[in-house]
């Protein structure tokens, strides 16, 4: 087994743990990154990009921002924790720009959960500039700027090195480093000061979503990073953590994920001649209705009990969008940019660029990723559905189309049009997902705590390992938190003493 011995180690490499490795850094730690995946970035680099944050602060806004953070967190985050929190946020877009980021607003968009008490407090909205020629940066831009300043200030970093296990004194439960693997050999890495996790979520384990989100034999993917499998979850747990916030989720509107990629591409026709149906052939969702952070139980997970000896299912699994010509012709199914003037990189496959999506989708109908038929009931028995069933409940649908009423659904009438061009098209829909909340439960100060509401000597976290927000995630909040999050734990951390 390799040895090794720095101050700080910062297990997972996306924005949080490029912020916290450089204010550890500045601050004259010896840091090391370890990433598990084969390229870094983490959920940072295949997000929007978009960071909410205040500005005009002052001691009574920085107050009405922590009364906020408590209200956001249901009563899980306590008042130091969100003061010393809304302190750092209140220098975020200064610590950008001293670093050399220029920030552009996209517009303004007014805070959620207007009603909670200082949601007031919160009201900007920034992107980077783009590097790319386009007029705003995404996710993928803030990445790039945060590991470039990682590169310039000689900060190591190790792709593809998994971390297996947080070495624990077993005595005084102080975390004394981190065993991780890389090239296929053991490595023991000694941290003479903390470990950082900021190792994301894990929306890419299944076993952990059935357990902590959502119980149900329904097929999900990340549409960001894959490798978010919940690696700092079982750690921390291993190291004594308590939990929180585990059933935060951040669904992503519906998605189409291949077989032969690792993420899901979120669904955005570019013409609405189209509806969901489920495997029976049926509509049973409004289509207006994003999933995309939805904070609602989705008709997806519906389960039918029909009663002793009857037969009992998930008739919403799966379900497709059935579509027309009309949308075909309009341009890819896929969403290919997320805001006016921002890059198509959000999602991983897009942002990785493992795939180009044809503009006619012609090329994945070739593939047989959309099904194509000339008439509804050949469709259906391209996708195992019920003919006469899906040939009905199109002919209902575009009566609603004629009536402008959609009287089950509530579909809105600038919506409702007609399924009526043939050929005809299927893709098969998944609950795809952004990101999750949970973690390691946090202290003021990025500590680990543990179940006894004790800091675990020497962890720290940051990011969305643990975040901040819980069931109630504030929009274009999770990057401001890799940012302040990071600034807080690897702060604290470098002020450690060193170990004897």
């Amino acid at each position: 087994m390799i040895n090794r011995e720095v101050d700080i180690v910062v297990v997972g490499y996306g924005g949080a743990g490029a912020v916290a490795a450089l204010e550890a850094s500045k601050r004259g730690a010896k840091v090391i990154v370890l990433e598990k995946a084969p390229k870094a970035g983490g959920s940072t680099s295949v997000s929007t990009g978009i960071m909410r944050y205040p500005s005009g602060i002052d001691s009574a806004k920085i107050r009405k921002l922590a009364e906020y953070i408590v209200a956001l967190g249901l009563g899980s985050v306590d008042g130091e924790t969100a003061t010393v929190f809304a302190e750092a946020w209140a220098g975020m877009a200064s610590w950008l720009v001293q670093y050399g980021a220029r920030l552009i607003s996209p517009g303004s968009i007014p805070s959620p959960y207007s009603n909670l008490p200082g949601a007031d407090s919160l009201d900007m909205l920034a992107v980077l500039e783009s590097r790319e020629g386009y007029p705003l940066g995404c996710g993928r831009d803030l990445f790039a700027f945060l590991s470039g300043l990682v590169t310039k200030q000689d900060i190591e970093v190790m792709l593809n090195t998994p971390v297996q296990k947080l070495i624990q004194d077993p005595i005084t439960k102080e975390i004394k480093g981190v065993i991780a693997e890389s090239e296929g050999q053991k490595t023991r890495i000694l941290a003479k000061k903390a470990v950082i996790l900021t190792c994301g979520g894990f929306e890419g384990n299944p076993e952990m979503l059935a357990t902590y989100v959502e119980e149900a034999p329904i097929e999900m993917s990340p549409s960001g990073t894959p490798y978010a499998t919940g690696d700092g979850v079982q750690m921390a747990i291993d190291a004594g953590a308590d939990l929180w916030h585990m059933n935060g989720i951040e669904w992503a509107t519906q998605s189409f994920k291949p077989p032969e990629l690792p993420a899901a591409f979120w669904l955005s026709p570019k013409e609405q001649s189209w509806i969901n149906v489920n495997g029976y052939g049926r509509r049973f969702r409004n289509e207006d209705e994003s999933y995309g952070h939805a904070k609602k139980h989705l008709e997806v997970f519906n389960f039918a009990h029909a009663g002793i000896g009857g037969e009992a299912s998930w008739p919403n699994s799966p379900w497709y969008m059935i579509f027309d010509e009309k949308t075909r012709r309009a341009g890819p199914i896929i969403m290919t940019q997320r805001m006016p003037g921002s890059p198509p990189f959000i999602t991983y496959n897009c942002a990785q660029e493992l795939y180009t999506w044809s503009p006619d989708n012609g090329k994945e109908i070739e593939k047989g990723w959309i099904k194509q038929a000339d008439t509804i009931v050949e469709l259906a028995g391209k996708t195992n559905v019920d003919g006469a069933v899906l040939q009905k409940t199109v002919a209902d649908y575009n009566n609603c189309c004629v009536s402008r009423l959609d009287q089950e659904f509530g579909r809105s009438a600038r919506k409702l049009i007609a399924l009526d061009t043939p050929p005809y098209y299927a893709a098969e829909c998944m609950v795809s997902i952004i990101n999750t909340q949970g973690g390691a439960k946090r202290g003021p100060y990025g500590q680990v705590m543990n179940v006894w509401g004790v800091a675990i000597p020497r962890l720290y976290s940051g990011g969305e390992f643990g975040s901040i927000w819980s069931f109630l995630y504030p929009g274009g909040c999770n990057l401001s938190e890799c940012i302040v999050s990071g600034i807080i734990a690897g702060r604290h951390a470098a002020a450690q003493k060193p170990r004897v």
